[in-house]
């Protein structure tokens, strides 16, 4: 019972948040608004626990005030449909009953994603069973930690700030151990379904997520195919089974480029969608320390707008995405600056980080790692990224839909890339070992964006592409 409620809770407060980023809205897709609410909702629902423990409040009394809110929000959200008159469509896609060849290939593609999706859950219980505490990160330092919030809710931070061991990682956001560490307070018993329910969550919302997002976007068929590939990754699911908070901070990285791309659908700025943006990449920085990474990235990336838009309009929109993820920045400066000792690779740079950054033989090694991972990457029996490349070469690149969005979402993620390699190079640990144990799983964080990209990218409903191969077949006739 306290198990359900330590789920439900959340996904009220995230289904709450959601109708606030939507406001004005008259459908919303239910698909897309579970699979985005369940796991904000988390997010909210943790920083509230966190940032109230954090200044002595007892947890019980905590679980109090958030039921109170929850209801007092529910209350004045229905008084407020009351009396607005306005009701939300909520609505799931429909097959047309027509037939054609379209309609066949959606009718395939939904079969294979059911049969998938029933597939990998099946998996993931399996391997949880076999291994209940997860991987080895999971039980050593993840929910290590948790158990550390939940078993000491009152003197905790004093328990992580005398730590000095680098297999616990005290240093490490908080996000997926302080929802794990509530959750086990609420249910007075630290059961291993928690984590892995936790695990789940994410990985699946992740799938989902991108799948109803690409169908927002572009058609149906097209939203089951990318959920398809998700799912039909292998190594996925196992650093979903595995506890590791890669896939959680993989989900946020997503919602972060779906909203913004969201926001910039449409010639209005839409505020309430560039503060969902910044609330989830606040998010994203709160799971795993390559957040902080991915907010210096999503400021970078947004610059290169300034060639597509004025620059008061590109003002305002980060303006309102600072102001999103400021709570978690705050949580997040607290933990770093008074609670955590000095992250093992910030502190360990010195004055050898420059001879590391001017010796060559590092950027092969990393770069023959790099490439590497590209050919083997997600431990597929064949590889399928010339399929990638031949979606744009036959369908091209969309560069105007969306108000640019492909350019900076596409900087965005190059950028991500690159930051991952000057880290790998100026790494204080061994080279060749810390490769080994981080470029698949930084991969990994990447890889639903950029299949979002891949697709928002290929979209050929507005005309606006620069497709290869019509121009190859013209310079071929020349």
């Amino acid at each position: 019972m306290m198990f359900a409620l330590s789920i439900l809770m959340p996904l009220l407060v995230g289904i709450l948040a959601f109708h606030f980023f939507f406001k004005g809205a008259s459908t919303i897709y239910s698909r897309f608004l579970f699979n985005l609410s369940l796991p904000i909702g988390i997010g909210i629902s943790t920083a509230f626990f966190i940032s109230l423990n954090l200044i002595g409040i007892p947890y019980w009394i905590i679980f109090i005030l958030e039921t109170g809110l929850l209801i007092f929000l529910i209350l004045r959200y229905k008084r407020e449909q009351s009396r607005t008159g306005k009701k939300i469509n909520y609505t799931f896609d429909k097959f047309n009953s027509a037939t054609s060849i379209s309609n066949i290939v959606l009718l395939l593609a939904a079969v294979l994603y059911l049969y998938s999706w029933i597939t990998d859950v099946g998996i993931f219980y399996f391997n949880s069973v076999q291994s209940p505490h997860g991987l080895w990160d999971a039980w050593s330092c993840w929910n290590l930690i948790a158990k550390f919030i939940s078993r000491a809710p009152d003197n905790w931070p004093q328990m992580l700030h005398q730590m000095n061991a680098i297999d616990f990682h005290p240093d490490y956001p908080l996000l997926q151990r302080g929802f794990i560490a509530k959750s086990w307070l609420l249910s007075a018993n630290e059961s291993v379904w928690i984590p892995i329910a936790s695990a789940f969550i994410f990985t699946f919302c992740t799938i989902g997520l991108l799948s109803s997002s690409v169908n927002l976007f572009n058609t149906k068929t097209e939203g089951l195919i990318a959920g398809l590939i998700l799912l039909c990754t292998p190594f996925f699911m196992v650093m979903g089974h595995s506890q590791y908070a890669d896939n959680t901070v993989g989900y946020f990285y997503l919602a972060t480029v779906v909203l913004l791309t969201l926001a910039r659908r449409g010639a209005t700025i839409k505020p309430n969608l560039f503060i969902a943006a910044g609330l989830t990449a606040g998010m994203a920085a709160w799971s795993k320390n390559e957040g902080l990474l991915f907010i210096v990235c999503l400021f970078a990336s947004q610059s290169i707008r300034i060639f597509f838009q004025d620059r008061i309009s590109l003002m305002n929109e980060l303006k309102y995405v600072l102001l999103g993820m400021l709570p978690f920045l705050l949580l997040i400066a607290y933990q770093k600056l008074i609670i955590a000792p000095p992250n093992q690779i910030i502190s360990a740079q010195g004055s050898e980080t420059f001879s590391k950054l001017t010796d060559f033989s590092r950027y092969e090694i990393v770069w023959h790692w790099f490439v590497k991972q590209f050919s083997t990457f997600g431990k597929w029996a064949i590889n399928p990224w010339w399929l990638f490349l031949a979606g744009i070469l036959f369908k091209g690149i969309n560069i105007k839909e969306n108000n640019y969005s492909f350019v900076s979402n596409f900087t965005l993620f190059f950028s991500m890339l690159t930051g991952f390699f000057f880290v790998e190079i100026v790494t204080p640990l061994g080279l060749v070992y810390y490769l080994s144990t981080s470029v698949h799983r930084l991969f990994f964080q990447l890889f639903p964006t950029f299949i979002f990209i891949y697709f928002l990218a290929i979209n050929g409903k507005s005309g606006s592409q620069y497709n290869l191969s019509e121009y190859i077949l013209k310079k071929a006739k020349k």
